[in-house]
């Protein structure tokens, strides 16, 4: 294959990396912009509880659909569609005159842009060159990573002067990209595929939907119905799915398909993308904010090494992948470069500098980015043509599984550790239990509203705090970077047993 080849494929793998990258900066542009509208609207923490995840909940459950309908219908029309439905979904947010219409804008966000990102995942397979597929995810990272940046820093720009400018933003950029679509991306023959089964679908969204609800809500309580009931409900109807698609003889879904070694191995390379993302951005920003109280302007600058290396690592891991690493190696080499960032992190957390951090969060960008690579490789190969919008867009609803997971676990995990060791220590100190409790809350308002601490006993509380959490943190770091380690390794096992190690170098 000629370098022209690649060269003349290149205007459409960008377009696709900036699709991808507007419905991954149209939930950060969001969070930005939440305080001001829950604000301006009058939420209540039930109503901001909803606006903060609606989003994302309906990209996980319903891109599966979409990602089939993109099959029947045309995967450039879903495409395009669900740019403009997106669009619609933000200017319903940018105007939003209470906090029902904003949350019902949110969901069709997450809804058009799903199914945008979907197709476009799936599209890379037509547009890259034979023998090209990795170095083209590659550049599709890359430019998504790079487009995700800019988007955000726009949106937070805009944000500052008003939230429902900032908002428009994405549909602005919804509409540049899909007058764009029927120029560079070609047209895409349909697929019948095998079944509509449209209780699965059902099934499917409704569990996805139910499950991730109450995964958000495990952060606040482990024994609430609120977390409970919607996590157990979407448990069992997501298990009833299983079972269903299992038995079909037309299932919507393959699920039989990800029981071979090397799909299993992608979903354990999603695993260490998308759960140790979750854990460090979130984290990290929390120890910067609470801890190193570093000013809010600086904190996108310390967050830029973990996004940009997004923008090198992918293009670099796909070209070694085109040129005969295997999947497994290169997982490999996701899994322990992630590791050791994570445990660089660890060391790091009672520092105060920029550069103390650096090599921590440069690692575990490049290092997810390694193991994301081939695992998206790996699906869009093993993808049925009968079944290839479904399984192509899988990914994204495994992914906020892990994400999902991941963000509640670690703040369970930092939350508990935290709040036992101010416990123990005001104890230790001869404070008397009910004043503990008092001391408690102040950190919390602290944390939820920044009202400062008003008394000695609680200024004393929040200084322990700052340093349990930062214990707490290294603790937090080292446990992900054992659960990545364990979830990698398995996934190398997994494709040196198959033979899916072996980079064929085709596409």
């Amino acid at each position: 294959m000629t370098d022209n080849a690649m060269k003349s494929s290149i205007p459409a793998i960008l377009l696709l990396g900036v699709i991808g990258g507007i419905e991954t900066a149209a939930p950060n542009i969001s969070s930005s912009a939440l305080v001001s509208v829950s604000r301006d609207l009058h939420m209540s923490t039930a109503e901001l509880a909803l606006a903060a995840s609606a989003q994302t909940i309906l990209i996980a459950a319903t891109v599966i659909t979409t990602g089939m309908l993109a099959d029947r219908l045309g995967r450039r029309l879903v495409l395009s569609i669900g740019l403009l439905v997106g669009a619609a979904g933000s200017a319903v947010c940018a105007f939003a005159p209470s906090p029902a219409v904003y949350v019902a804008g949110q969901a069709i966000v997450g809804i058009g842009l799903g199914a945008a990102y979907g197709s476009a995942f799936a599209y890379l397979r037509a547009v890259a060159p034979p023998g090209r597929l990795a170095l083209s995810l590659g550049l599709c990272s890359a430019t998504i990573a790079f487009t995700t940046v800019g988007l955000t820093f726009l949106g937070s720009i805009l944000i500052a002067s008003s939230w429902r400018l900032g908002l428009a933003s994405t549909a602005a950029a919804s509409i540049a990209a899909v007058l764009t679509v029927r120029w560079l991306l070609p047209r895409q023959p349909r697929v019948p595929g095998v079944g509509l089964d449209l209780p699965g679908q059902a099934l499917l969204g409704c569990g996805v939907a139910g499950f991730l609800v109450g995964v958000s809500q495990l952060g606040r309580s482990l024994t609430a119905p609120s977390s409970l009931v919607p996590l157990l409900a979407g448990a069992l109807l997501l298990t009833a799915f299983g079972i269903r698609e299992a038995r079909s003889a037309t299932p919507f879904f393959p699920i039989r398909l990800f029981a071979s070694p090397s799909l299993v191995a992608a979903t354990l390379a999603f695993f260490v993308y998308y759960f140790a993302t979750a854990v460090v951005f979130l984290q990290t920003t929390n120890l910067w904010q609470y801890v190193t109280r570093i000013p809010m302007h600086e904190l996108a600058l310390w967050q830029l090494p973990l996004i940009a290396t997004g923008v090198v690592s992918p293009i670099l891991v796909g070209r070694l992948l085109d040129r005969g690493v295997s999947s497994a190696t290169a997982l490999l080499a996701g899994m322990l470069v992630t590791a050791a960032g994570l445990a660089l992190l660890a060391r790091a957390s009672q520092a105060t500098s920029f550069t103390a951090f650096l090599p921590g969060t440069v690692l575990v960008g490049a290092g997810v980015f390694g193991a994301m690579t081939p695992a998206c490789r790996i699906v869009l190969r093993e993808a049925p043509k009968a079944q290839y919008g479904p399984v192509t867009s899988s990914p994204t609803t495994i992914g906020q599984f892990w994400y999902s997971i991941g963000l509640a676990l670690s703040t369970i995990l930092l939350d508990r550790m935290t709040v036992g060791g101010v416990t123990d220590k005001l104890l230790a100190a001869g404070v008397q239990p009910d004043l503990v409790g008092t001391a408690v809350t102040a950190i919390n308002q602290y944390v939820s509203a920044g009202t400062p601490p008003s008394t000695a006993l609680a200024r004393q509380a929040l200084a322990d705090a700052s340093a349990t959490y930062a214990s707490a943190f290294s603790t937090v770091m080292l446990i992900t970077a054992g659960l990545v380690l364990a979830a990698g390794g398995i996934g190398v096992v997994l494709l040196r047993r198959a033979g899916a190690g072996v980079n064929a170098g085709t596409s």
